[in-house]
């Protein structure tokens, strides 16, 4: 896996909106934002797990459009079964862009 992907996932979850460390978050966002679409299926999988319940200062947008780079991402059961509000909308985009497709 690529180097930026791997420190992300050494930070681990999305920053929650009550968390006040900018540095912390300023970093999240430097490493996020130099990852280079498309992810491998791999790595959208991975990444599916660094929700939070926020938008996390907008980064969860900005994950949620990475993972949907994944050219082989498809949802599955143990996704369906996820009640994160990120998940769910990202489980909705998948299949409407599947029906247009």
């Amino acid at each position: 896996m690529r180097q930026s992907f791997n420190e992300l996932i050494k930070m681990g979850s999305l920053p929650s909106e009550e968390s006040y460390d900018i540095d912390f978050i300023q970093k999240y966002q430097n490493i996020l934002h130099n990852i280079q679409p498309p992810l491998s299926n791999e790595e959208a999988t991975k990444l599916i797990t660094f929700f939070g319940n926020n938008e996390s200062y907008g980064l969860a947008w900005s994950l949620l459009h990475l993972i949907e780079s994944s050219a082989d991402f498809s949802v599955d059961k143990q996704l369906l079964e996820n009640g994160n509000p990120w998940i769910q909308l990202l489980i909705k985009r998948t299949i409407n862009k599947k029906n247009y497709e």
